[in-house]
C-alpha cells in the first residue's frame, strides 16, 4: 500500500481542461458580430519547480520502508510473545509435575505418621502438621493448574489456533551458560533491530521533508494551450481561428505566513525522530545490561542447583525418613527436609522457564535470534 503512495506522490497534479466562449456581445448574443468573439477549448498542466516531486517520491519510499520495518517489529515481538508463553508454561507444568511427586511422598508420609500414632509412637499434633502441609500441596496445585490453563489459552491465541485446543508436549528446556557480551549485543541490535530502522528510516524522511519545504521558496509553473474557433463575418468574409499558449508561475511571497513554518514544522518533526532514535538506543542499552546481569544470575543459580542443591536435599531426605521410622528425629525435622526438596525441585524449573523468558527478552531487544 506505501509502495502505491510513493507512486502516486510523484505523479504530476491532473490536468485542466476547459470549454468557454469568449467576447459575445449582450445585445446581439451574436458570434458573427465581434471579431474577438470566439468558442475557445482549452488544456493546462501545472509543473512543480524541479526538485519538489523527487523529494515527494523519496519521501514516499522512506515512508513505506518504515512502515515495514514497523511490521517486521511488531513480527519480531509476536514471536518474543510466543517464546515466553512457551517458556512459562514449560515451566508451569513442570512444577505441577514436581507438586504431585512431592504429594505422593508427602501422603506416604502422613500414611507413616498416623500408623506411628495409632500405636501410641507419634503425636496428634504430627498428624494435623502432614495433613495441613498436604493441604497446602493441594491448594499450590491448583494455583499451578489453573496458571497452565491461562498459559495454554494465551500460547493458543498468539499461534492464531483455537483457544480451547490443547497443547502437546513441550520440548524440554535446558538452562544454559551466556555466551553473549553488551557490546556484541548492541552491534546485532544496531544492524538488525527492526524499530531502530524505522526510526532512521523517520529521520531520513525528515531531511528530505526540510528540503522540500525549503523547496517552496521556488515557484510552480503552470503551462496551457487553447484553440479559438471563430465564425464568419457577417457578410460570409471568413475569420481564422486562433490558438494561445502561456506559462504562468506561483508567487511564493507569504514566507512568514506559509513558508517558514512549514520549514520550521518539518524541522521539528525531524527533531523529534532523532530524539526517539536516541531514547530507543539509550533504553535498549539498559535492558540488554539488565537482562544480561539478570540471565548470568539466573544460570549460575539453575548449574547449582541441578547437580547440587537437589541432590543433596534428596539424600537428606531419605536419611532424615529412615531416622525418623526409628525415631532418631522428629516430625518437623522431616518435615523440613521435605519441602526444602520441594522448594528447590520447584526453584530449578522457574529458574530456566525464568532464564528463557529473559533470552526471548532480549532477542526482542536485539532484533534477532540468539544462537
Amino acid at each position: 500500500m506505501k509502495e502505491n503512495a510513493a507512486i502516486r506522490a510523484g505523479a504530476l497534479d491532473n490536468p485542466k481542461g476547459w470549454v468557454a466562449v469568449s467576447n459575445v456581445p449582450l445585445r446581439s448574443w451574436s458570434f458573427r458580430e465581434e471579431d474577438m468573439t470566439g468558442k475557445e477549448i482549452g488544456i493546462s498542466q501545472m509543473f512543480p519547480y524541479p526538485g519538489k516531486r523527487a523529494h515527494m517520491v523519496h519521501m514516499g519510499h522512506l515512508e513505506k520502508e518504515q512502515a515495514e520495518h514497523d511490521l517486521a517489529e511488531m513480527r519480531n515481538m509476536l514471536r518474543a510473545e510466543i517464546r515466553m508463553a512457551y517458556a512459562e508454561l514449560f515451566s508451569v507444568r513442570k512444577q505441577a509435575e514436581v507438586v504431585r511427586r512431592t504429594r505422593d511422598v508427602l501422603q506416604d508420609i502422613v500414611g507413616v505418621t498416623q500408623e506411628m500414632y495409632a500405636v501410641g509412637k507419634g503425636s496428634q499434633a504430627d498428624v494435623l502438621r502432614g495433613q495441613v502441609e498436604f493441604g497446602k500441596m493441594r491448594e499450590m496445585l491448583l494455583m499451578l493448574e489453573n496458571r497452565e490453563r491461562v498459559l495454554s489459552i494465551r500460547l493458543n491465541t498468539l499461534a492464531t489456533l483455537t483457544p480451547v485446543e490443547t497443547v502437546p508436549p513441550l520440548e524440554e528446556l535446558k538452562e544454559f551458560a551466556v555466551p553473549y557480551g553488551q557490546g556484541k549485543l548492541m552491534a546485532m541490535y544496531e544492524e538488525s533491530r527492526p524499530a531502530r530502522k524505522a526510526l532512521q528510516a523517520k529521520v531520513r524522511k525528515g531531511e528530505v521533508g526540510v528540503l522540500h519545504a525549503r523547496h517552496e521558496y521556488n515557484p510552480d509553473f503552470e503551462v496551457s494551450f487553447s484553440y479559438m474557433q471563430r465564425d464568419s463575418m457577417p457578410d460570409g468574409t471568413r475569420r481564422p481561428d486562433m490558438f494561445t499558449g502561456m506559462v504562468s508561475m506561483t508567487l511564493p511571497i507569504w514566507k512568514n505566513e506559509k513558508i517558514e513554518p512549514g520549514i520550521r514544522e518539518m524541522k521539528a518533526e525531524k527533531e523529534m525522530a532523532s530524539r526517539e532514535l536516541e531514547n530507543l538506543d539509550l533504553e535498549t542499552s539498559n535492558l540488554i545490561g539488565a537482562t544480561l546481569s539478570s540471565m548470568e544470575n539466573r544460570a549460575a543459580v539453575a548449574a547449582l542447583y541441578r547437580p547440587t542443591l537437589i541432590p543433596q536435599a534428596e539424600q537428606a531426605l531419605e536419611a532424615n525418613m529412615e531416622a525418623y521410622r526409628v525415631g532418631k528425629i522428629d516430625f518437623p525435622m522431616l518435615m523440613d527436609s521435605v519441602m526444602a526438596v520441594l522448594s528447590f525441585r520447584r526453584e530449578y524449573p522457574a529458574m530456566v522457564g525464568e532464564l528463557h523468558m529473559e533470552k526471548a527478552k532480549l532477542e526482542a531487544a536485539v532484533g534477532g535470534e540468539l544462537k
